[in-house]
């Protein structure tokens, strides 16, 4: 099979039932399960000297940066001296616009087709995580941070990772299937190497406990994954096949991008493909060997929010939205949006108003008044909340 056709089918992170699963897992975006006007065909991955992007519903052009996400119908405008780089979803390909122009995202990135609802504003993006319930994880609960909500390459050492509580001397770490217990270990570390004594098969979900000796533990989560959502917290390996053709396409990324541009279409290559832990562990690296860049900071945001984690969420949006340009309007006003909803996710309600009203401000300038309503409900919720405590 092609890559170009392998890639094609990757659409919807959904596992068939577990006595079909071998060999026959699908893939595909982040947010899949969130209701959506309108999905990103790419982002803007490189950009030198002066870009802009206007949307549906925007009355004027705004500055575009490295991180921002294209949709169908945004039209873009390079200077002269101007070069622009984005990666598209549809193909994995890479799209430079002429300079000195204006293009609409749809003619770069093969006419890939976006979701859409029309409303008076047009059809406006919205972001990939979304939502106000409140994750339960408190500090004194060892909850799974790696391999969490997510496919692995079956080639690589699994290594366990989660919360350390303060005055536990032992956690028990188990690894389970749907049907058995597959290892157990006692360590004091709040990470252990998986022996690999009994190899995990491909197609089967699995599950990391983690019991701390102070009688608490990670099933003390209260996850609010769906219970149609197969992985929930759990992992599972991909195929060799599916392995050899993730790995090309990798590898193609990286022979055309350098730097932030190959960092961050690979990452989000992988995140599509349903494999979180492989997009972090290669943003992680990026920043550990000494780049900050608001748009790193802000895709790992994205993901350990996806994947319900809020409290690291909430620590990389910070740091993307204290590097974002101050022109970069529609970046802040997102960055914003989701710090709002990671408070409100933590509970901290007056942490969350604020957030969302620097957000609402924005989306209102923008002209995206239909995204500008959605965080105006949900501040009237807060609001009414704090009222009710």
């Amino acid at each position: 099979m092609k890559i170009q056709t392998f890639l094609a089918v990757l659409v919807i992170l959904v596992f068939t039932p577990v006595n079909n699963l071998k060999n026959n897992i699908r893939f595909a975006p982040a947010n899949a399960i969130t209701k959506v006007n309108q999905s990103p065909v790419g982002r803007i991955i490189e950009a030198d000297g002066k870009v802009f992007l206007k949307r549906h519903n925007w009355s004027e052009y705004y500055p575009a940066f490295v991180g921002t996400e294209l949709y169908a119908s945004d039209k873009i405008q390079l200077t002269s001296q101007a070069n622009l780089i984005a990666i598209c979803y549809a193909n994995w390909k890479t799209w430079s616009l002429p300079k000195n122009s204006i293009s609409k995202t749809i003619d770069g990135c093969l006419k890939a087709k976006s979701q859409c609802v029309e409303t008076p504003d047009g059809c406006v993006p919205l972001d990939t995580t979304r939502g106000l319930n409140q994750v339960v994880i408190a500090d004194n609960i060892p909850y799974l941070i790696s391999p969490r909500h997510t496919l692995l390459l079956p080639d690589k050492p699994l290594m366990l990772h989660w919360n350390p509580v303060v005055g536990v001397t032992r956690y028990t770490v188990i690894i389970k299937s749907p049907s058995e217990y597959i290892w157990e270990t006692e360590v004091s570390e709040n990470k252990v190497l998986y022996s690999g004594k009994i190899p995990l098969k491909t197609g089967v979900r699995y599950t990391a406990i983690i019991h701390a000796n102070t009688e608490v533990s990670s099933l003390d989560e209260k996850s609010p994954f769906s219970k149609q959502d197969y992985l929930g917290i759990g992992f599972a390996l991909i195929s060799q096949y599916q392995q050899q053709e993730i790995l090309a396409k990798s590898k193609e990324l990286t022979q055309k991008l350098d730097d932030e541009a190959r960092v961050l279409s690979i990452a989000k290559f992988y995140q599509k493909q349903g494999l979180n832990m492989e997009a972090i562990a290669i943003l992680e690296s990026f920043i550990e060997s000494g780049n900050y860049t608001p748009a790193i900071y802000q895709v790992l945001g994205e993901i350990y929010q996806h994947i319900q984690l809020p409290r690291i969420a909430k620590n990389y949006y910070l740091k993307s939205a204290k590097l974002t340009a101050v022109d970069n309007i529609a970046g802040t006003a997102k960055i914003e949006a989701a710090l709002g909803e990671v408070y409100a996710t933590l509970g901290s309600r007056e942490e969350a108003i604020h957030w969302l009203t620097l957000a609402f401000n924005r989306y209102e300038k923008l002209g995206e008044f239909q995204r500008g309503n959605e965080l105006k409900l949900s501040l009237e919720k807060l609001k009414q909340q704090l009222v009710e405590e």
